[in-house]
This record gives structure tokens, sequence and C-alpha cells, in this order.
């Protein structure tokens, strides 16, 4: 894969695309394709955005292999090549994760973000030997190597090293702990080889030492924003871009820190958010819950002083 090409692609507001539920709590396709299509409306397409398929934003711990499978089909055919699919394949078990990429490569999904499996904290042999054994069991399929160090490893240099010599490896989906020297140090050292996505709120300083993207819920409910802090970026008036982050990003990502400490899962305060706006939202599956009305106001009010448009 050209680098080139590949930084052309996985690029923009990268958006963990939420699995909507039915009434009975089976999964709601048509809502998915619904929204799917009312991103790329809304200007995310390749070039300008990248779409994640049952990733934690899309609840993937709370379904089923068949489950994550379909939604994956689901958002990669209602995307049709208008903006690139990466198919969320982490999993406890190495074989899921193998599977999950495979099925990537028969949807003609463009790519799978994979992390070390959790649970069991991994020496850097075992990462290394699943990134290796995921690799060697597919043919085409890009790779974003995800760190994700609150699962008790976080990436060293060296290892990372190994895993970006992988011919298909080709991005990096990245944060550390503190997003301090050792974050840009991360950038720095592999943005001439991978495209490098933010998933820590240094969306500036990633895109000023060359990085890709980022990581944005917030563009699930309002993508005209997020397009335009990625035109602001893309055209280097960081100061802009830092300003508009502040004002818009961070509140929101306050709100949802403060949820997350009420519920599990990263959909909740967005799908309460669709239903403001007259989108497809819906329930969430055990451990996680639904907003409650005082917390539904509270978010209400975030998003008229956010500015976002179409509350109902």
């Amino acid at each position: 894969m050209d680098i080139n090409d590949v930084k052309k692609t996985i690029c923009g507001p990268m958006i963990p695309v939420i699995t909507n539920l039915n009434k009975d709590l089976s999964v709601d396709h048509a809502g998915i394709r619904n929204e799917v299509q009312y991103l790329i409306e809304h200007g995310i397409q390749k070039g300008r955005g990248v779409l994640i398929a049952a990733g934690a934003g899309g609840d993937f711990n709370m379904l089923n292999i068949e489950e994550r499978k379909l939604v994956c089909r689901t958002i990669v055919e209602a995307a049709e090549e208008r903006v690139p699919v990466l198919v969320g394949a982490q999993d406890t078990n190495v074989n899921n994760i193998i599977e999950m990429a495979k099925f990537a490569e028969e949807i003609h999904a463009y790519g799978i973000q994979c992390s070390n499996a959790y649970y069991y904290p991994p020496s850097d042999t075992d990462v290394l030997n699943l990134f290796r054994a995921v690799h060697d069991a597919t043919s085409s399929i890009a790779i974003m190597a995800y760190n994700t160090f609150w699962h008790n490893y976080d990436f060293p240099f060296e290892i990372l090293d190994q895993v970006s010599d992988l011919e298909r490896v080709v991005s990096l989906k990245w944060a550390r702990p503190d997003n301090g020297i050792p974050y840009m140090e991360g950038v720095t050292r592999y943005s001439d080889k991978l495209a490098v996505v933010d998933n820590g709120g240094m969306h500036v300083m990633n895109h000023m030492l060359g990085g890709t993207g980022y990581i944005t819920h917030l563009a699930t409910v309002w993508p005209e924003h997020d397009l335009s802090v990625w035109k602001l970026l893309e055209a280097g008036d960081y100061a802009e871009a830092q300003q508009k982050i502040q004002s818009i990003n961070w509140p929101w990502l306050k709100f949802r820190g403060k949820m997350g400490s009420r519920t599990s899962g990263e959909s909740p305060p967005v799908k309460a958010a669709l239903e403001l706006l007259g989108r497809c939202g819906g329930p969430s599956r055990l451990p996680s819950r639904a907003l409650n009305t005082k917390e539904r106001e509270e978010l209400k009010q975030l998003l008229i002083n956010l500015g976002v448009p179409e509350l109902k």
C-alpha cells in the first residue's frame, strides 16, 4: 500500500458509528443505514472522514460475532465506497480478531482497527505474535494498530517499530497516558510511514506533527462542526482550530466523561443527542443504560449552548 494514498484515505474526522437498537434490543440495521447516509450527505466522505464499524463506540463488546459481522456489512454497504470504513476487530480471543479481519476483507472494507487482546495483561512477545498472526491470516486488508494503554499495555516504541514494519500495518490510532512528550515523540516517529490518528484530544498537535486525523464522537451528532475544524487544520490555521475545539469539543467531551462515570459504554450520550435532534438513537444493552430525564435535559441545554442546529 502506498503510504501517500493511505494518508489521503485515513484522514479527517474519524467517526465510531453507533449500533442502533430496536426496542427489543435487536440490531436496527435500517437505523444504522440512515445514520451512515446522513453523515455522508452532511460531508463525511473520502478524503475528509472515516467510519469505524462495530468499534467501542458501536458497543462491539455487547454484540456477538455474527451481530458484529452484520453491523459491519450494513455500514460498508451503506457507505458504498463514498467513505472508507474500518472494521473494529478487537477481542479477547485472537481467533475472533482473525475472523473479523477476514470478514472485513470479504465485505471489502478498507481496513481494520486492531489492538492487543485485553483482559490478560500481555507481554511484548504476546503483542507481536498477535499482530503477526492477524497480518499473516489476511492478504489485502489495511491494518490500523490501536494503542489501548488502558487495557494494561502501552506500546513501547521498540515493539511498535516491529509492528509497523508489517506490510499492511499502515496506520496508528494513537494516545498515551499523559499525552505529553511521549505522545509527540510517537507522532513524529511514525508520521512518515503511517497515517497517525489522534485518539487523545491532541487534534492540533497531531496535525502539526504530521498526523492525518482524529477520533470524534461529536461528528456523529454534528458532522459540519468537525469538518470545519478539519478544514482549518488542513489550512494550517491552528489557532482558530484550537479555539473551535476548546469551545465546542471540550464541553462535549466533559459531558461524555460525566455520563461515562454513571453508565458504561460510549454510545448512551451519543444516542440521546441523536434523539434530541430527531434522528435514530435507540436503547442500550446491559450493562449500559439510556440517559434519564434529568441527564437528557442537561444534554439538551449543552447542545443549545454549543449551537448545534436542528434541535427538536
